[in-house]
């Protein structure tokens, strides 16, 4: 078990979401109405529901009175059920929800890279994908290194996020090749844990 100190899971998705949210309260209610509509999606019986969200028919009552049900959450005034954590996560766009599972990977030293879908453009399209997003990564490097030669932190924010977003692209598209060489091995009966 790692012994230092960190932040409760629970406190880092919420400052993160206000920090997207930036304290305006109609994206808040726009917001709300998404985790709201998330969560009915994930528990269609209202059985299953631990979270009374309201849903009286008067819209504007109700995505007030969910911002708060929302916000609350959000704030640790309640304590975050594991329901609500996946709805707020997936009521995020995606690239606010993509970089939020970063951080929450790197919680436990795991990259988070999007799982490949078996697509069947065919191999020559992976190819192409793949081969595009190492040139956009060559090129995202490129103006990293510009100047010095060196990545510290030094170098500009916005640079060094390209280069990451960049580099998990690749990760992204070499997956694909990969999953498919397991799955060729493992038809074959000759797959080694690899």
């Amino acid at each position: 078990m790692d012994s230092h100190v960190r932040e409760p899971r629970s406190r880092l998705i919420g400052r993160y979401i206000e920090n997207w949210l930036n304290g305006v309260v109609d994206k808040q209610q726009a917001y709300a109405d998404d985790v709201r509509l998330c969560y009915y999606a994930m528990h269609p019986d209202p059985c299953d529901r631990s979270i009374r969200f309201h849903d009286t028919g008067d819209a504007l009552t109700d995505m007030r009175e969910n911002r708060q049900i929302v916000m609350r959450r959000l704030r640790g005034k309640i304590k975050f059920e594991c329901d609500f954590e996946e709805a707020a996560v997936d009521a995020l766009p995606a690239q606010p929800r993509a970089a939020l599972l970063q951080l929450l990977s790197a919680r436990y030293g795991l990259l988070a890279v999007p799982v490949p879908q078996n697509s069947m453009p065919g191999v020559a399209a992976d190819m192409a994908r793949f081969a595009q997003e190492f040139g956009e990564a060559i090129r995202a490097y490129g103006d990293l290194l510009e100047g010095d030669g060196v990545i510290d932190e030094r170098d500009d924010p916005s640079k060094l996020r390209q280069a990451l977003s960049e580099t998990d692209d690749v990760i992204a598209a070499a997956t694909v090749f990969r999953e498919a060489v397991k799955d060729a091995l493992r038809k074959q009966g000759a797959l080694d844990e690899v």
